[in-house]
């Protein structure tokens, strides 16, 4: 029989109850060992205990000094600095999408809230209404002396604005016309006369006058026709748009319209300039447009200027003395 046994059996006999604590602590064995996370069979060292902070029921086998992944640091005063993904975690797309966070698509570029879209540029901008700048006038190359029988519109009105688009292929051609190898506009000393008075009219309403054409070469009235009927557009000719021989030629006739002083933007008049069909009559307008062809009528009309009804912007000022004329513009020497 053990001596364990044999003492305890010993100790009953005699009465001793204090025998029942040996009995206790001779079958008791070692401590139990705390079971580790670390598989037998892992080759993963275990991690040192020390600086831990005890882990409660059902918590991760993290160590408490690492880092989750997508968490912000132990002690990080900024909640938003993320410690790194690696690219092929699992759970960088899981993060992404969660509760809280934009989610955004792979390998999407960031763009700030106020840049401009990718591929766009941004637009022009007018402080004042928020639309984009009007046109800044053009400079142009000196002009030649007008022949006698001519003057030059530039010197004859004071704050004027031009855009003589005959002199480009900004116009209904696609191409500059012959005699205007410079932007002038002359006119013959009467109906520019005439316009001088019309431009003091409009300044003291606080516009201007913007002049797109005044004396045509004759080569140039003829160069309109051969490119209508060569393009298919003989219609033009026929429906009174383009002429064979026009006022333009005898310098009494100017195609213009009202502008904002300064930075010399046309006021709307329904239609730009040149454009050859019925929106252009003067009557086939409503609103503002309308109200602005008649503005420009009426002071016209005041110095003597005929209006043509298919044409907003023509105007003629019968000179008894006129001629047709084939003098090319051309640049100061």
């Amino acid at each position: 029989m053990p001596r364990a046994t044999l003492a305890l059996v010993r100790a009953l006999a005699a009465g001793w109850r204090p025998a029942v604590c040996l009995l206790v602590v001779a079958c008791a064995g070692p401590p139990p060992t705390a079971p580790s996370h670390v598989l037998r069979d892992s080759s993963a060292p275990v991690p040192a205990a020390t600086g831990r902070t005890a882990a409660g029921p059902g918590a991760s086998a993290v160590p408490a000094d690492s880092s989750v992944p997508g968490q912000a640091p132990a002690g990080s005063d900024h909640p938003d600095e993320t410690s790194p993904v690696p690219e092929d975690s699992p759970s960088r797309s899981a993060d992404l999408s969660r509760p809280g966070r934009a989610s955004l698509a792979p390998d999407s570029p960031h763009v700030p809230e106020d840049s401009p879209a990718p591929g766009r540029s941004p637009p022009a901008h007018d402080p004042e209404h928020g639309r984009p700048a009007p046109p800044v006038p053009k400079a142009i190359s000196p002009v030649g002396p007008p022949p006698p029988g001519l003057v030059d519109l530039r010197a004859e009105l004071p704050g004027a604005c031009f855009d003589v688009r005959y002199a480009t292929a900004d116009n209904f051609t696609g191409a500059v016309l012959p005699g205007y190898a410079a932007a002038g506009a002359w006119l013959r000393p009467r109906p520019a006369g005439a316009l001088a008075k019309v431009q003091a009219a409009v300044s003291a309403e606080g516009l201007t006058l913007l002049v797109y054409d005044a004396y045509r070469p004759a080569r140039a009235s003829l160069a309109m026709v051969e490119w209508a009927e060569r393009s298919g557009r003989r219609r033009l000719v026929d429906d009174g748009y383009i002429a064979r021989r026009s006022g333009h030629n005898r310098g009494d006739t100017v195609d213009l319209t009202l502008a904002r002083p300064g930075t010399c933007e046309p006021l709307d008049m329904g239609t730009a300039w040149d454009h050859f069909g019925p929106e252009s009559h003067y009557a086939r307008a409503g609103g503002d447009a309308l109200s602005h062809r008649r503005q420009l009528r009426r002071v016209m009309q005041a110095q003597g200027f005929t209006p043509y009804d298919k044409e907003w912007w023509h105007f003629t000022f019968r000179d008894p003395d006129a001629a047709a004329l084939d003098v090319s513009y051309q640049p100061a020497p």
